[in-house]
């Protein structure tokens, strides 16, 4: 059961990708009357506003949004993007008020009528979002890949035509209070956002907030068990009478992966799963990305897909764009661009591609990476760390932040690696990236990890610049194609 939506008036709070996501939707449902609010007044900023004010939307641009909840009365919902804390001023301010406070996910939640998958976690949503629209499609029903991704709308955008599968944030959850899907995923939960959050059992609360609350639970929750949240927050729900699929290599998996086989560009799996037992195939390698096949495999027991159309989906299924993307200019090594940004998800990438050269003969890995998000001192050092112990040679540059600090951050991710003294730092992500191509040997493995599919790179607060990992390497390789022609 879906909440109503309010009946109004509104304020939308950020007008980035989602709040203007809101703002559409609302108008679309004829609710109002709607104000808006950002922080910032930068061009693209004030280029909405305008498109927005034509459409009978009152923006205000700049300041605490304090005096645009002011205006917007004392029966107001406040609709907010995942990017606004819950402690900002307006956010404080409203709730003070008794006033409703939601996010653009729950906003899309309550008018989208469309069965939705939701899949949320720290590492491998992106990839399993995209494997759920696989085996959807695969067995013939319209899908729409939604939420806080990279490759789709917002749920308030999305046309609602089938299923959707949505992609979710802790960011999303604190403020979306009935988001229960059809079926619900957690692929893991490790360190992340503990700025935002300020503890693990914090960021563990947003996240669960999907699965159940009070009595009522997520239609099937599709939980990891591999993972101790994921055990706890099982036995929770089930618990609450929700039901349950857990999946993993653990014997007490519903979908269990008895083995796990890859190599550089093709992997293959055994899976039991409550009609028995499977081979499968799929073009994603290493431990992280058959659980997220494995998760895919458990939405498509939920919903009762056809096996042997789950099968073929997951066989033919590539990844997204920067998630084990392989960079293939007819050079003599690998290279393999990929989003790993936190320490789990940088060792899960290497081990995997350590596994994938496990037979070859000679085989380095150089491993180019720069801090992705805000500053973390302790994820900066864990980092260096996870990337030190498994490459053999660390290239350390530039990633992307909308903050300051980019030599202090280099610096952290340096110092912990087992060997700091043999890092390199190149601070230009380009001329890494070509460094490293520069080095590789036949048979060798360059890893560009942090990025994935980013199409700009944030230098500080006031500078981006356009930058993609696997446009840099496809110039670099383009380059040096002489070099083993």
């Amino acid at each position: 059961m879906r909440a109503p939506l309010p009946a109004g008036p509104f304020l939308v709070a950020g007008l980035g990708r989602a709040g203007r996501a809101a703002a559409d939707a609302l108008l679309a449902a004829g609710a109002g009357p709607i104000r808006a609010w950002d922080a910032s007044s930068k061009p693209a900023l004030r280029s909405a506003a305008r498109r927005l004010h034509a459409r009978g939307v009152e923006v205000a641009l700049g300041g605490d949004g304090l005096d645009a909840l002011d205006a917007a009365g004392p029966d107001a919902t406040v609709v907010k993007s995942p990017g606004i804390a819950m402690d900002v001023a307006l956010v404080r301010a409203a709730r003070a008020r008794g006033l409703e406070v939601i996010d653009e996910l729950e906003l899309g939640w309550r008018l989208c009528a469309a069965p939705v998958v939701g899949v949320t976690g720290t590492n491998g949503k992106s990839t399993t979002a995209r494997l759920c629209c696989a085996v959807l499609e695969g067995a013939g029903h319209p899908v729409e890949l939604a939420g806080n991704t990279e490759f789709g709308p917002a749920l308030s955008a999305a046309g609602c035509g089938g299923w959707v599968v949505c992609e979710v944030s802790s960011y999303q959850l604190e403020a979306s209070p009935s988001f229960r899907p059809a079926i619900a995923v957690l692929t893991n939960l490790t360190p992340e956002h503990l700025d935002r959050h300020g503890s693990m059992h914090a960021y563990g609360v947003a996240k669960r907030a999907m699965f159940v609350a009070a009595t009522t639970t997520a239609g099937v929750s599709v939980i990891n068990v591999d993972d101790p949240f994921g055990r706890a927050l099982a036995a929770e729900v089930q618990g609450a009478g929700g039901a349950v699929l857990g999946y993993g290599f653990d014997s007490s998996a519903d979908v269990r992966i008895l083995d796990a086989h890859w190599e550089i560009d093709a992997a293959n799996m055994r899976l039991r799963g409550p009609r028995g037992e499977v081979q499968c195939p799929t073009r994603l390698p290493g431990r992280h990305n058959a659980l997220n096949a494995a998760a895919a495999f458990a939405v498509a027991e939920a919903a009762g897909l056809p096996v042997e159309r789950t099968l073929a989906a997951l066989r033919d299924a590539a990844p997204p764009a920067g998630r084990w993307q392989l960079i293939n200019e007819g050079q003599p090594f690998d290279v393999v661009v990929d989003y790993a940004h936190t320490p789990d998800g940088i060792r899960q990438l290497l081990e995997a591609v350590r596994g994938a050269i496990a037979l070859r003969e000679r085989a380095d890995v150089c491993t180019v990476f720069g801090p992705l998000a805000d500053r973390d001192a302790d994820k900066e050092r864990e980092s260096g760390r996870a990337a030190g112990l498994l490459s053999d040679r660390l290239i350390v540059t530039t990633g992307s932040t909308g903050g300051d600090g980019r030599m202090a951050r280099i610096a952290n991710v340096k110092r912990g690696a087992p060997e700091p003294d043999r890092v390199e730092v190149v601070l230009d992500r380009k001329q890494a990236i070509a460094r490293a191509i520069e080095g590789a040997q036949p048979g060798d493995v360059v890893v560009l990890a942090g990025l994935g599919n980013l199409r700009r790179q944030g230098l500080d607060r006031y500078t981006t610049q356009p930058h993609n990992d696997g446009e840099a390497a496809r110039d670099a390789l383009r380059c040096g194609a002489w070099a083993w022609s």
